[in-house]
């Protein structure tokens, strides 16, 4: 692993298992608990604003089995205008699982997209790392 600021625990269940090993349709599943529990702990607010993800990459390094620990760390990579772009790393142990790169959008009441609020831009900052 990493080290990252920020680790999140998961167990595959023996529910997200097909074929024997974790199904490729759980993991982005993990990669969302993963980012969740981050902005839940990291921004200010967290209820009041909608995170509907415009886009996922997704890249499989190694299976999954149920009951395997999994520890995901997390990647702010840039602060837009109306969204945020992270990168969840999922590991196994020292082996790496996945990466997904997501971009989500804020969203306010209306469910229209609306500038990160300066809080959550300031709040990301202070506890992540930006990418160039």
């Amino acid at each position: 692993m990493s080290g990252a600021n920020f680790q999140h625990e998961l167990v595959a269940g023996s529910r997200d298992v097909g074929n024997e090993h974790v199904d490729n349709t759980v993991f982005p599943a993990y990669i969302a608990q993963v980012r969740e529990a981050f902005l839940r702990e990291t921004v200010p607010r967290f209820e009041e604003y909608g995170r509907p993800v415009a886009r996922l990459e997704l890249d499989y390094h190694a299976e999954l089995f149920a009951g395997d620990r999994i520890v995901g760390e997390i990647e702010v990579l840039d602060i837009g205008t109306t969204s945020l772009t992270t990168e969840v790393t999922l590991w196994r142990g020292e082996e790496k699982a996945a990466t997904g790169k997501t971009i989500q959008v804020i969203v306010g009441e209306a469910d229209e997209p609306i500038p990160v609020p300066e809080d959550w831009r300031a709040a990301l900052r202070e506890t992540a790392t930006l990418s160039a």
